[in-house]
């Protein structure tokens, strides 16, 4: 994960940027870091061959068989339906983990599997239906349930019963680095920078190779101003190019465009075809009403290179961030 952010347009997408590069939630069940705004995401399945989805798959029938002399095996029911999801066949997988949570009302198992799939699909409110209606079942709650049911919660934009969730499971659960996490980024989408730090701090002292927490932690400290700080946690998980763009989304976000473009700048010094950075640019541009260039600097290397193909050595670059980022 590189921990670069291109553009956003409010901070609650910066966090998300940062996160899965920088911020997000950590899914152990459930955990969460910063991204890449200006790409999404894609998660693609492809089919080994075609006898996976038949009778000419060993595990596919051992599990069949299974489950044709016990219909009640629960674990034969969840590897059948994780089969069927890792293979391509989510439907299948769902349909599996719906009859094992209808079977098996009060396993924590299932109802995981199943608000974790219907998560996958999109349908956040059944997911969340199905982990809330299964905590009504478990008086002294599950750490896992209650992780899962924060990010849900998160996800619909209800940040105050996402806390409670996040600080439930925390409690349950406290040496687990991923549940803070969980909860400074729940803390940091509501703008409470310090106490999201904190928590991120504490998650590091759980797990110091905790890389979505680290990069957490430098979205946090950047929202209270503290840029050095902030550039030092990104450039553990991601190079100084990645952490300077960065920098520059946070103070995009806060309307410093100056300043932004000054990080921009020093991306773009060290790494000239930043695709991230140039977009990056381009938005400050607009914003500012300037054009999308800025003055590089080039590197001793560059400077004998141009040197040795007759060209002033002594000359800034100048980089122009075009729609294509070229």
């Amino acid at each position: 994960m590189s921990g670069r952010v291109a553009r956003t347009n409010n901070w609650a997408a910066v966090a998300c940027a940062l996160l899965c590069a920088s911020c997000t939630h950590q899914l152990q069940t459930a955990s969460r870091a910063v991204s890449q705004p200006t790409v999404g995401a894609v998660k693609t399945r492809r089919v080994e061959n075609a006898a996976d989805g038949g009778e000419g798959n060993l595990e596919l029938r051992a599990l069949r068989k299974r489950l044709a002399a016990h219909a009640d095996d629960l674990d034969a029911r969840l590897a059948l339906a994780r089969y069927y999801t890792e293979h391509g066949w989510p439907d299948l997988g769902l349909e599996h983990y719906r009859f094992a949570s209808a079977r098996f009302p009060d396993s924590i198992e299932a109802a995981k599997n199943l608000a974790k799939a219907l998560r996958e699909m999109g349908e956040t409110e059944q997911a969340l239906r199905v982990v809330q209606q299964n905590l009504e079942q478990h008086a002294g709650g599950s750490w896992e349930l209650r992780s899962l049911e924060g990010i849900l919660e998160d996800e619909q934009g209800h940040l105050a019963e996402a806390e409670a969730a996040h600080r439930a499971a925390v409690a349950l659960n406290p040496g687990r680095s991923a549940l803070h996490n969980n909860l400074g980024y729940n803390l940091l989408l509501q703008g409470k920078t310090e106490g999201a730090a904190a928590e991120f701090h504490r998650a590091l002292e759980l797990d110091p190779h905790a890389q979505i927490a680290r990069n957490n932690l430098g979205a946090a400290l950047a929202a209270q101003s503290h840029s050095g700080e902030a550039l030092s946690e990104w450039q553990h998980s991601s190079d100084a190019a990645a952490a300077h763009n960065n920098l520059a989304v946070v103070l995009m976000e806060q309307s410093r465009y100056a300043e932004a473009r000054a990080e921009l700048e020093a991306a773009l010094g060290l790494r000239r075809n930043f695709a991230e950075a140039l977009a990056n640019l381009k938005l400050v541009a607009e914003k500012e009403g300037q054009p999308a260039t800025v003055s590089v600097k080039r590197t001793a290397s560059e400077k004998r290179t141009a040197r040795k193909r007759g060209k002033g050595a002594g000359l800034a670059a100048s980089v122009t961030a075009a729609a294509g980022g070229k």
